[in-house]
């Protein structure tokens, strides 16, 4: 078995089972529990255990001599195989990881989260991922209270005011994916063939979760993962619980999915955007059943093999299950576009990225383990084709089932199916990090293609891919391995039109060099997909100083009255960003795409214009006073108002009044999380920026959830007006951010995404103040920040 020598596990053979009893004092926040572990081990046993007193262990019935210091516990018994029997207890966690409390008004429910290294942090075990085991689970707690785990009850017996709740064996698992959840409990009940479906969610006078469309999602999803793996959902029933606060999105325990209340609430005031969003994640926790739980990386290196292929699965998923949403559109623009916005800084990472400390992991659930890798497996299905993919997929997923792989398995599955040198093209692109621009030339009807690393910074690197190239010449296309710096490419005759990556399939972007090539891409008769591609690299060039200003401003004036959802909706973010660090320069011509482009889509009635008219409609309202004040007058008229575009109303609100009190007032009126983020944005949205600083001190007052505290962070970051406001809050309450957010990746993706934005203009003070405060993702940011900074003087100085 592979195992990592920083783990305490050099001795411990396998472990084959955990018995494991929790004793849970629900009002005082503390458990007792015992855990027998059935394992077999070469010598004295180490076992992973953080934040609990161990009272005893035995083997046998006899007590065995242990040490526990700090996070491991180690105990006397030479070479031994069987159980061990451990006593121990424990507080509640108060934050977003092990076993947590997670608060609602003036309730709460006890919920776990695991993920990554978090098992250790509520009972003594090997919590490594290739230690799977088969786990038994029991607890006791008070008899009014709903218990809920990775299985279906066995047993249920109550005594007095307690009960004891016993649960069927899992399968063999690892630790990470254990679920335990403790509180008053609704559970509605459906089914998918054999399997019982369950939704969860805190019992409470008001905010109840609406299940239907994430019944349907999943009955949807759960079809199609059946159908494309060859093998059915392994266990007897899967629960989706809505946890009333959550860091992350969702979480794959298996059988027992979490996921944040807003990812399974809809109801007929949910937006398509909201929707959209449910449907996406329960389609890739669903997938993470067989992608993660049932296959199983060995360690923490190939933590993309699990996040990767539920987000590509995902959106296929999703195409079968709503095609009307076109969803590989919104794949380049969030998971390929947000991968390449990462990679393409000289501090990012391979997508097999070397783990030594568990401390590390955490930082690993970010765009490259998720977006980079899914991309990668897109650009692979097309260079291999969809069938080839699928069944090496299922050789792979047949092979290692119950058991823990690697990238390396699942390419020799991929290249055994398709008869291709799979391995060769993947080592090369999940080893190394970065990614190609791609430099086409065209003289005599030779075409030469020659790459180099891209980087935001300008620089290069020696570098070399192997890149399936695709083209579309003359409506026809062909593709070509390009594994070495530079090719030639003999075309029949003088091409009429030529594009390069056709439908962006591949993970690299294309520089043309000359007029004449650039007129022939244009009369590609080029799909949404390709116009997106064309204006997203355009981005990257000007970001990199490759493309100037005005140039990028005259492809954007060819977007004008834009059509098609993605190339239309790619503009809209492009020139929201630029107006956020640049407002004076960007005002006009993001005024008159936006003005539009509300014209254009409000006659169409599909979801995604629906989806981009609201988000048109709310960028407006910080680019157009008048419009601003016309949308906010409809605040009290919300019935009237399609969900998408209730954003608009409240942000138009908040721009044209400076209604403070009045805003809070709805907040906290405000039934779903939905709807309270609409207020949060509303009050990060005012022109005023005291108001917004005193939104963001409301954020931490505790009547904020703190799982949303992050979104009022990109509301404001968002709104021009506040930048220093939002700078000098940040610097007050960074020690309280860490703090709630510790544990998770949470605090970095702040840094990165927003204060990147925000520091624009005060650089060197943000560079001192991380020079003073040393924290994890600063490098990152502040990498991106004098990027930001250099091109908003370039645009400045544009005259």
């Amino acid at each position: 078995m592979q195992v990592a020598t920083i783990q305490p596990e050099k001795n411990v053979q396998h472990v084959r089972e955990y018995d494991l009893l929790l004793d849970v004092d629900f009002a005082g926040l503390k458990y007792s529990g015992k855990v027998t572990v059935d394992l077999e081990s070469l010598g004295d046993i180490s076992l992973n255990a953080v934040g609990q007193e161990i009272d005893s262990v035995k083997s046998r019935g006899s007590k065995v001599p242990f040490k526990h210091a700090g996070k491991i516990l180690e105990i006397q018994t030479g070479k031994f195989s069987g159980p061990l029997e451990i006593e121990f207890n424990s507080k509640v966690s108060d934050n977003f990881t092990g076993f947590y409390k997670a608060s609602y008004g003036e309730g709460y429910i006890l919920t776990t989260h695991l993920e990554a290294v978090q098992a250790r942090k509520v009972f003594p075990c090997l919590d490594h991922p290739a230690f799977k085991a088969v786990f038994k689970v029991s607890i006791r707690t008070d008899a009014n209270l709903s218990v809920i785990s990775n299985m279906p009850i066995e047993s249920d017996t109550t005594q007095g005011d307690k009960k004891t709740v016993t649960f069927k064996k899992t399968p063999k698992m690892s630790t990470y994916l254990l679920y335990l959840g403790v509180g008053k409990f609704v559970q509605e009940k459906n089914g998918h063939g054999e399997t019982e479906l369950y939704a969860a969610y805190a019992d409470r006078p008001t905010g109840k979760i609406n299940t239907e469309f994430s019944f349907d999602a999943t009955r949807k999803v759960l079809d199609f993962y059946e159908s494309y793996f060859g093998i059915p959902f392994q266990l007897p029933k899967l629960h989706n619980i809505a946890v009333p606060e959550f860091a992350y999105g969702a979480m794959e325990n298996w059988g027992a999915i979490t996921y944040r209340e807003i990812l399974l609430h809809v109801d007929k005031d949910t937006s398509v955007r909201a929707r959209k969003s449910v449907a996406h994640v329960i389609a890739h926790e669903i997938a993470h059943m067989w992608f993660g739980d049932l296959v199983t990386m060995r360690w923490w290196d190939d933590l993309w093999l699990n996040e990767s292929f539920a987000t590509f699965m995902d959106f296929k998923s999703t195409d079968r299950a709503y095609p009307e949403w076109k969803v590989w559109q919104d794949f380049v623009r969030t998971s390929t576009s947000g991968a390449m916005g990462r990679d393409a800084l000289t501090k990012t990472h391979p997508i097999m990225a070397k783990v030594h400390d568990p401390e590390e992991i955490e930082e690993l659930f970010d765009e490259i383990s998720y977006g980079k890798g899914a991309s990668i497996l897109r650009m692979i299905e097309a260079y291999i084709g969809p069938e080839n993919f699928k069944n090496g997929v299922r050789q792979y997923l047949e092979k290692f089932r119950y058991g823990n792989a690697s990238g390396h398995d699942l390419w020799s599955s991929l290249q055994e199916a398709s008869g291709t040198d799979v391995s060769r093209i993947m080592e090369g692109w999940i080893s190394q990090e970065g990614f190609p621009v791609v430099k086409a030339s065209l003289a005599d009807g030779r075409l030469t293609l020659e790459q180099e690393r891209f980087l935001l910074t300008g620089g290069t690197s020696k570098q070399t891919w192997p890149i399936p190239v695709t083209m579309n010449v003359d409506g026809k296309t062909q593709s070509l391995l390009l594994d070495k710096k530079k090719a030639e490419v003999n075309l029949p005759t003088t091409p009429r039109s030529l594009k390069l990556n056709v439908d962006q399939t591949g993970f690299y972007v294309v520089q043309y060099n000359g007029k004449e090539l650039l007129d022939l891409v244009w009369k590609s008769g080029l799909s949404p997909l390709d116009r997106w591609g064309l204006i997203s690299d355009a981005k990257a060039f000007l970001l990199s100083g490759r493309t100037f200003f005005k140039e990028y401003i005259k492809l954007v004036e060819k977007y004008q009255n834009e059509e098609e959802y993605l190339p239309a909706v790619e503009v809209s973010d492009q020139l929201s960003f630029l107006y956020q660090i640049a407002p004076s320069k960007l005002v006009e011509t993001s005024r008159k795409f936006h003005g539009a482009g509300l014209k254009i889509f409000e006659s169409k009635k599909d979801d995604n214009s629906t989806t981009l008219k609201g988000i048109i409609a709310a960028r407006l309202t910080l680019l157009d006073d008048a419009y601003a004040k016309k949308a906010g007058s409809k605040l009290n008229d919300q019935s009237n108002v399609e969900p998408d575009m209730k954003r608009s109303v409240v942000m138009g609100y908040a721009r044209s009044s400076n209604d403070y009190d009045g805003l809070i007032g709805k907040y906290t009126k405000s039934t779903t999380d939905e709807e309270r983020l609409r207020y949060m944005e509303g009050l990060a949205s005012f022109k005023n920026p005291e108001l917004v600083a005193k939104t963001l001190d409301f954020a931490l007052s505790g009547k904020v959830k703190r799982q949303d505290v992050r979104n009022v962070i990109l509301y404001a970051t968002a709104n021009p007006d506040a930048k220093t406001a939002v700078w000098q809050w940040f610097k007050k309450n960074i020690a309280k951010l860490e703090e709630m957010y510790s544990g998770t990746a949470q605090f970095s993706i702040i840094l990165r995404e927003y204060l990147s934005i925000v520091g624009v203009g005060q650089l060197a003070e943000v560079e001192k103040f991380f020079s003073e405060h040393k924290v994890t993702g600063a490098d990152i940011a502040l990498e991106r920040l004098r990027i930001y900074d250099q091109l908003t003087r370039n645009i400045t100085a544009t005259p």
